[in-house]
């Protein structure tokens, strides 16, 4: 669930890329749209009562004969909140989703961490949202690492967690949802996270198993809800799993209109995936990671 040595070597000198999220707080390393005292000059204003006269151009002043100050660039980390699907229906899968949630979310927040930014991570489990410390530094990384191994899933009602979500959310940055994505009205979920002004990437982790049901054999077998406890009992054949996979297909296609819709970034992944190759390669492709 730890990110390997190795990945986290190549991720220091990382960054997440950003569309539209604002680094808005702290003292980071992301210009942010502010102007103000610094080091970096980007223009002039006309002087303002109560501005800082230390900041006033006397080049321009004996130039002009005007008062002038003196703009900088401003400097901030960009607010990364990564929110972890933790319900039993997570713990399916070999490996489960949520032992690779909880890896790409360690990996992701330390790609955050790397590039300067602030990074909190949530779980949603036992049908309440919890969130880890919130993080500067990489220094700083292992409290997510250690809060994330102590996390496991159970319970349902993952829909409820964005919406717990919405107080942490006040400033306007990224969020990385990671879910499986089995609630009961998606749509309605994604309405709450599209009110909001950050910008959000939606994670869609899916099993080995679910993409590829035969590895759970034919004939027959009893299905159980690991969220309800409701039980079926199926027969198995190549009829079943052709059905099962166009049904399947069809609520991916619906689920990304959906997300893309509101969102805009939706972003499918196998539990079984390599994250060095998603974070190094696939992720850097797409521009998601720098």
């Amino acid at each position: 669930m730890i990110p390997s040595p190795g990945l986290l070597t190549a991720l220091m000198r990382s960054r997440l890329m950003v569309r539209r999220a604002r680094a808005t707080i702290g003292i980071g390393e992301r210009r942010s749209h502010g102007k103000g005292p610094g080091m970096e000059f980007m223009d002039y204003r006309e002087y303002q009562p109560g501005d800082d006269i230390r900041h006033l151009d006397p080049h321009l002043y004996a130039r002009t004969g005007s008062y002038f100050v003196r703009q900088h660039a401003i400097y901030r980390q960009l607010p990364i909140a990564i929110v972890v699907d933790g319900s039993a229906s997570m713990a399916f899968g070999m490996p489960t989703k949520f032992d690779f949630a909880r890896g790409l979310a360690a990996a992701l927040a330390f790609a955050g961490l790397a590039g300067g930014d602030v990074v909190e991570v949530g779980v949603h489990a036992k049908n309440q949202l919890s969130w880890s410390p919130r993080v500067r530094g990489m220094r700083r990384a292992p409290v997510i690492f250690d809060w994330l191994a102590a996390q496991r899933p159970a319970g349902s009602g993952f829909s409820t967690a964005l919406g717990d979500a919405l107080p942490r959310l006040a400033h306007r940055g990224l969020v990385i949802v990671l879910s499986d994505w089995w609630v009961d009205d998606p749509e309605k979920d994604l309405r709450v996270l599209g009110s909001l002004r950050q910008e959000v990437c939606a994670v869609h982790i899916a099993s080995p198993q679910e993409l590829e049901p035969e590895q759970l054999g034919i004939g027959e077998i009893r299905l159980v809800d690991s969220e309800s406890g409701h039980e079926i009992e199926l027969l198995i054949d190549r009829n079943v799993l052709d059905s099962y996979r166009t049904s399947y297909a069809a609520w991916q296609e619906r689920l990304r209109q959906q997300i893309t819709n509101q969102l805009g970034r939706y972003l499918p992944v196998r539990s079984d995936t390599s994250l060095n190759r998603l974070l190094l390669h696939d992720w850097r492709r797409l521009g998601l990671i720098s």
